[in-house]
């Protein structure tokens, strides 16, 4: 199952970021979320044979019991980063994005595991624009 998620939002620190640094820490935090994601999808899938090719029954248990909830947490974690100065509006459209798509995810996982592009493909593509390189290119 082919996963993309994005996050980003507006941290409430009050204390400006600059746009590099931004990028590097949301990227980051992508990269981290993917590791443990990646940890809580092999730890669901315990045998070897589910490990090369889960049912979709599967997937759709772990959009639930990994995905969403690891999302979730990337979101917090970039929120609390704030937002660059003039950069509001991208980062909301990427925000909102995102949220729609764990907002799907949670209604309807099958949707996730038939196509993951689908769900979570404009916030994607919104993050690479941006220029964030692992969120946007999951």
């Amino acid at each position: 199952m082919a996963i993309a998620f994005v996050v980003v939002g507006c941290g409430d620190s009050g204390e400006s970021i600059s746009k590099e640094e931004f990028i590097a820490k949301a990227d980051a935090i992508c990269k981290k979320s993917n590791v443990r994601m990646a940890a809580g999808f092999s730890k669901r899938l315990k045998d070897a044979r589910s490990l090369v090719k889960p049912q979709s029954p599967q997937l759709e248990k772990l959009v639930g019991e990994v995905m969403v909830p690891n999302l979730e947490r990337e979101i917090r974690e970039l929120r609390a980063l704030g937002i660059p100065s003039g950069d509001s509006e991208r980062i909301e459209a990427m925000l909102e994005a995102l949220d729609e798509g764990v907002e799907t995810a949670e209604r309807n996982p099958k949707a996730v595991v038939a196509s993951s592009d689908a769900v979570f493909g404009i916030a994607a593509r919104l993050a690479g624009e941006y220029g964030l390189e692992v969120c946007g290119s999951r």
